[in-house]
């Protein structure tokens, strides 16, 4: 008559301690992960690498303090300037827009341009080396040349003898998957002022 010989359990007995152990070393690489998650949070909220460099404009200007020109109204008219936009930073940028201006101030939005072989110092309009403004890529270290073309305008919504002093502008921009937006200081100030009622027929009307 044949048996069968039982073998020895080999599930290993209960240890609390060990158990324990398990679960703190688990909460610990938790809490590892969790702290890393937080510190690219507040990177990316906090990192804004933008500025800006160089500056030139079109039409007849004057000083306006230390760093700014005022500029003298022309309805109707065009006024261009140009700078570079510059990724100060470590990690590459995607640019997706840069806004200057609104639709009811004393310079209109009419188009903005950018050189992509960073050729800084072209502001004529149909230079060969500007075209027209898309989204690009901007690494770090690199610049690239930025033109804003605006018409003035609305004088009829600011009396003679006040006037727009334009110091920065907004940036649209992604960090990875991340998209911020900043507020970046122009080189110089631009000042325009609005013109007399001689000047601004739509006003006297």
């Amino acid at each position: 008559m044949g048996f069968v010989r039982k073998r020895p359990s080999t599930t290993p007995a209960y240890n609390p301690a060990v158990r324990m152990q398990a679960r703190l070393w688990g909460l610990f690489f938790y809490l590892i992960v969790l702290a890393f998650l937080g510190a690219v949070v507040v990177f990316v909220v906090r990192y804004q690498p933008l500025s800006t460099g160089n500056f030139t404009s079109s039409g007849p200007v004057t000083a306006d303090g230390a760093n700014g020109i005022r500029v003298a109204y022309a309805g109707g008219e065009t006024f261009s300037f140009g700078f570079l936009l510059i990724n100060d930073g470590p990690v590459p940028l995607t640019i997706d827009k840069v806004q200057f201006t609104g639709p009811n101030e004393l310079l209109v939005p009419l188009k903005v341009e950018m050189a992509s072989r960073r050729n800084a110092g072209a502001i004529a309009v149909g230079a060969p080396r500007l075209e027209r403004f898309m989204q690009f890529s901007l690494g770090a270290g690199e610049r690239t040349w930025i033109v804003v073309r605006r018409e003035f305008s609305n004088c009829v919504r600011f009396p003679a003898g006040t006037f727009e002093t334009y110091t920065q502008f907004l940036v649209t921009f992604k960090v990875g998957p991340f998209t911020k937006h900043a507020w970046i200081p122009l080189p110089r100030n631009i000042r325009v002022d609005s013109p007399s009622d001689a000047l601004c027929p739509t006003r006297m009307g």
